[in-house]
């Protein structure tokens, strides 16, 4: 499905993003990457979308080199980017091909999916945080797309909204059995989307652990597992930033080290 085989992406300006990046998503699987900010999660989304390309190595959607963002492919981003100007309607609809009466029922089946049926004619204005997110997943649905990926996509909700549309992305997946790559500072939202989490560390970004998630999927919050997944992931990320520390600074870490001990 998605496949990244040694790739790196090193910048105009000399900043290397990511290092020698090789994973695999396969269908169906739910995949998500965690790491402090810089150590190039986005740049990572950015390369399996086709909007940026590799310094070196390959990426792989169905086998094939990634060389233009692939129709087959969904971003959920950030921020829900609806046009303004737009319909709800229009905006599900922007970027789709086929003739009109198809197209309107591809954006009808993809509201119903998101709860939003009876919402075709509102503009974004109108239009509540979580509501306009929704229209996002939607847009990312339209086009039937076997891979999703998700940049923070619920970051900016608040945390009944943000658990709201986590439980309903879920249910999609549940439905469709869509592969999912999801980046994310929440160590929480990684362990309630994901099959698979990987720990990044920066300057440059490399993949350096891997943990399973293996909690019930319906109620993943209540597990008696979770927080004990939870401590381990955090553990895990100071130890991506302690590593990328004593690399930049390797007598500063010593000194902290040091201390530590004394």
């Amino acid at each position: 499905m998605l496949q990244f085989e040694s790739v790196s992406k090193t910048y105009r300006n000399g900043f290397t993003a990511l290092e020698a990046i090789s994973l695999r998503i396969d269908p169906g699987e739910r995949v998500a990457i965690v790491g402090s900010s810089g150590c190039g999660k986005s740049t990572l989304l950015r390369l399996a979308a086709g909007l940026t390309f590799p310094s070196s190595g390959r990426v792989l959607v169905y086998g094939k080199p990634v060389i233009r963002p692939e129709p087959r492919v969904g971003f959920l981003f950030q921020e829900p980017r609806l046009m303004p100007w737009l319909s709800v309607d229009d905006n599900v609809a922007f970027g789709l091909r086929g003739p009109a009466r198809q197209r309107r029922d591809l954006v009808r089946s993809a509201l119903l999916r998101v709860g939003l049926s009876n919402c075709g004619d509102y503009y974004p204005k109108q239009l509540s945080g979580g509501m306009a997110q929704r229209v996002a997943i939607a847009r990312a649905l339209a086009s039937a797309p076997r891979l999703i990926l998700l940049d923070e996509p619920f970051s900016a909700l608040d945390a009944i909204r943000r658990a709201e549309l986590q439980d309903h992305f879920l249910q999609l997946w549940e439905s469709d059995q869509l592969s999912t790559l999801i980046v994310t500072h929440d160590v929480e939202e990684a362990i309630v989307l994901a099959d698979r989490i990987l720990v990044m560390q920066p300057h440059p970004g490399r993949i350096i652990e891997e943990l399973l998630v293996d909690l019930p999927l319906d109620d993943r919050r209540e597990s008696p597992a979770f927080e004990g997944l939870k401590k381990r992931l955090i553990h895990s990320l100071r130890q991506a930033d302690h590593r990328s520390a004593s690399a930049i600074h390797p007598s500063a870490a010593t000194l902290s080290a040091s201390a530590l001990q004394g």
